[in-house]
């Protein structure tokens, strides 16, 4: 079935003059507006309101027209919108003219050429009945409507109010059920003459139709209806959307919604009672939906059948009937109607523990129906919701108890529902149950915990497992071996703990401790110990230096350590006299107590002190300082590696020798000689800068030379001495 076309309604001649625009603009237009359709059914439901409206303007009818396209043709349906209207336009019939329009062309209220030979009106009698077949029961009822004895009545005394209405009535009810039947069938629409079909139409055309009444009279005014038609909007019809249904005992209620922005003007409800293969009509003359007019919100469409038999299935089909008299597609659904109608609930006893995790729940019934299935039982941890299925298939019908492991839990609540073999239950009341708790919680676990700056402390753990707990308490000390003590009688349901600290101590680490508690007030054994350290805002006490020894090679430092625990290195610093800075000499570990500085220089004089480096950075005072100056003992080292050697060609001798300084001063190198067994005696000195010395004067025999380091702060090395015989000559 083709759906409605893309259209625009104009009820006066005047307003398509005004519209003097391009076709291609308007197209676009027309295609964002929602089509006002006039679904003719609805005169029907509000018959009264339009009898009471002739009395505004009881000489004037609107000719209201809609337009369907089909792959094929155009199909037009129109009505006046006045009884009396109706009555004048069926004698003198309509006039149906088209326009085709082009792209980019204006819209001329002329060129329309009429597509019916004659006027459309109401067939005659006999033509009627030659046309409509028996069975056609909308035809039967417009033919009543038109032509049925009483329709001419008696001259009517216009002072008799009572008669005036009573006529008004019988025109308005005539009026509404041939409008009534057009709507529900087309071929009573046809010969009615309240329809046309245009099969001289092109693919992809646009149309401007127009209908009016055949020829002015003085009995009444007519407007012209017009309606813009595109071919192009050829579509598949719409079934009925949202199908749905509710069964009970005995009944199905079936719902749908109402099709918008086209509703149907009735529906068609039928059943199959063999699978689909077949479906009879459940209701002969089509189902309305109406809605009073004080109603907050349009009414939903529904049917009820009543003539079911309990969980059988069923499919129905539900068809609209268009404002064009067809029927659309069927909207399928299968459904079936069941008991509802749920047992009497059992009444439960008081719970008995009957082991260390089992309770018994025993339950009452009275008046057990015939068709009881039997009882399920449900448990939870909330008197409201919550509870969760534990017989997994309903218990007999004749049980009168079950016995439920709690597992971990302590108490529950319960419910027991009685259920019927169509799956109706009846919960009874909920009870509570309790079990005797001799069971502690779990030793608590994951302790973890941080002081912050300001002796801020969080701890943090891990949750237990336990039903019934119901929180922690926390216990502290400030030595591990002394007794943990609570902090407050508190107890804390989370699993985060804060408290603030003194960090101005001594005492470098704090101990805690947890234990949880359950419902019953039991507590379980104490957790591992967590011990944290306060932050370090104190810094370590100072050292004492207790001796200095000067050597003439070192300065050797002694002293006691800082006493503080939490010394991380000691720093040993040392300046000259009469320099400003500090030099690091060394870096210490905790618990050195001497030190030997042997980068000295001698007779000068140095400054020491030493500081203390906590494991915070927390620097103590300096040391008191000490003061040592090494001294000079004038012993210096000789000299290496003297030669003497005879050159009996110069008659000289050659003295060589190497020497390394120990230290930055002037000195120089005095030579001694000996002849024979005669003593050493002082020869020659030489430069610091000269490593040999020639002596021009050698003695016949044995000769000894030695040399001497000797500097100018009176400072002496050993003699090293050499011999050698020159022979004569």
């Amino acid at each position: 079935m083709a759906a409605y076309s893309t259209i625009l309604i104009f009820n006066s001649k005047s307003k398509i003059m005004a519209l003097q625009y391009k076709i291609n603009k308007k197209m676009r237009v027309l295609n964002n507006l929602k089509v006002v359709s006039m679904f003719i059914g609805l005169l029907f439901t509000y018959c009264n309101v339009i009898a009471q409206n002739q009395d505004v303007n009881p000489r004037k009818a609107e000719i209201s027209i809609i337009a369907r396209v089909d792959a094929d043709s155009v199909v037009l349906r129109w009505a006046p919108s006045t009884p009396g209207g109706w009555v004048v336009a069926n004698k003198i019939g309509y006039v149906v003219e088209k326009l085709k329009v082009e792209e980019g062309v204006e819209i001329e209220n002329s060129g329309y050429k009429p597509i019916n030979n004659n006027p459309l009106k109401p067939l005659s009698l006999e033509e009627w009945k030659l046309k409509a077949t028996p069975e056609n029961k909308f035809s039967a009822v417009a033919a009543q409507a038109v032509y049925g004895k009483s329709f001419n009545p008696k001259p009517l005394d216009e002072s008799n109010m009572n008669m005036l209405k009573n006529a008004s009535d019988e025109l308005s009810n005539r009026y509404s059920f041939a409008l009534f039947a057009a709507d529900n069938d087309a071929s009573t629409a046809e010969v009615l003459g309240l329809r046309f079909v245009d099969k001289s139409i092109e693919n992809g055309g646009k149309y401007v139709y127009r209908v009016y009444v055949a020829e002015k009279t003085d009995e009444y005014s007519f407007d012209t209806a017009y309606i813009v038609v595109d071919i192009k909007s050829f579509q598949k019809g719409t079934i009925p959307q949202g199908l749905r249904y509710e069964n009970s005992k005995g009944a199905i209620k079936l719902f749908w919604e109402e099709n918008e922005p086209y509703p149907f003007s009735g529906y068609y409800i039928f059943r199959s009672d063999d699978n689909g293969k077949t479906y009879k009509k459940l209701n002969q003359m089509p189902l309305i939906n109406m809605t009073p007019g004080n109603a907050a919100q349009d009414a939903q469409p529904m049917f009820m059948d009543t003539t079911v038999v309990n969980y059988i299935n069923y499919k129905y089909q539900v068809k609209g009937v268009t404002p064009f008299g067809e029927l659309s597609d069927a909207a399928e659904i299968s459904a079936f109607a069941r008991d509802m109608v749920a047992p009497p609930a059992p009444k439960i006893n008081k719970p008995e523990q009957v082991s260390g995790k089992e309770v018994k729940i025993s339950w009452e019934l009275k008046n057990a129906p015939a068709d009881l299935q039997g009882f399920i039982v449900s448990r939870s941890n909330n008197s409201l919701d919550g509870y969760q299925l534990i017989t997994k298939n309903p218990l007999p019908k004749n049980s009168t108890y079950f016995i439920d492991d709690m597992g971990g839990e302590f108490e529950a609540y319960y419910v027991v529902a009685s259920v019927d073999t169509a799956g109706n239950m009846a919960f009874s009341l909920p009870v509570l149950a309790t079990r005797i708790d001799t069971i502690p919680p779990a030793v608590p676990h994951g302790l973890a915990g941080k002081i912050s700056e300001t002796g801020m402390v969080t701890l943090t753990w891990n949750k237990g497992k336990e039903k019934n707990l119901i929180g922690y308490r926390v216990l502290r000390a400030n030595d591990i071996s002394h007794e943990f003590t609570q902090h407050s009688p508190q107890i804390f349901t989370d699993t985060v703990y804060s408290e603030q600290i003194n960090i101005k101590t001594l005492t470098r680490n704090i101990y805690y401790r947890i234990v949880a508690v359950n419902n019953r007030y039991q507590h379980s054994e104490m957790s591992p110990v967590l011990a944290l350290k306060r932050p370090d805002i104190i810094a370590p006490a100072e050292a004492v230096f207790g001796n200095v020894i000067a050597t003439d090679s070192s300065v050797i430092l002694k002293w006691y350590p800082s006493p503080s625990s939490d010394v991380a290195k000691q720093v040993l610093f040392r300046k000259k006299q009469n320099e400003p800075e500090w030099v690091t000499l060394d870096s210490l570990a905790p618990k050195t107590s001497d030190y030997a500085d042997k980068n000295v220089e001698t007779n000068t004089v140095y400054l020491y002190t030493v500081i203390s480096i906590d494991s915070s950075g927390l620097v103590s005072k300096e040391a008191a300082q000490v003061m040592a100056r090494p001294y000079d003992n004038g012993k210096r080292p000789p000299v290496q590696n003297l030669t003497a050697q005879h050159n009996a060609n110069n008659k000289i001798v050659n003295l060589s020798w190497n020497y390394t300084p120990v230290k930055k001063e002037k000195y120089w190198f005095v030579i001694y000689k000996a002849i024979g067994e005669g003593d050493f005696k002082e020869y020659k000195a030489v430069k610091e800068t000269e490593l040999s010395f020639i002596d021009n004067k050698p003695t016949t025999g044995n000769s000894s030379y030695g040399i001497v380091v000797k500097t100018s702060a009176g400072g002496e090395s050993e003699m090293v001495t050499t011999s050698l015989i020159i022979d004569e000559e």
